[in-house]
């Protein structure tokens, strides 16, 4: 999906005194995950909010609400994982 990107900072990128424009599947992902549900107005539903999970137990939880969320958004989630010793979540979903 192309879409305007933004930098590490969140902030949009401007290049030649415009918005750039280009592949940004891994932008929403970030965005979908670190959202807390009523952050987005349009889709006040949407959002995993990951620093709920910080120090918790619930990892099948988060887990199941990453997928959930994923999917609503539109994508194939083909498998999703926690590392507990690295603390990594990985995944494999596209749109």
């Amino acid at each position: 999906m192309k879409d305007f990107l933004s930098d590490a900072n969140n902030e949009m990128i401007i290049a030649n005194q415009d918005m750039v424009i280009g592949f940004s599947d891994l932008q929403h992902q970030e965005d979908i995950l670190i959202c807390q549900k009523g952050e987005v107005k349009e889709f006040p539903d949407r959002g995993v909010g990951l620093a709920n999970y910080v120090n918790e137990s619930e990892i099948d939880e988060m887990l199941s609400e990453t997928r959930s969320e994923f999917e609503k958004d539109g994508m194939t989630v083909e498998s999703i994982n926690y590392n507990e010793e690295t603390g990594e979540l990985n995944y494999d979903a596209n749109y």
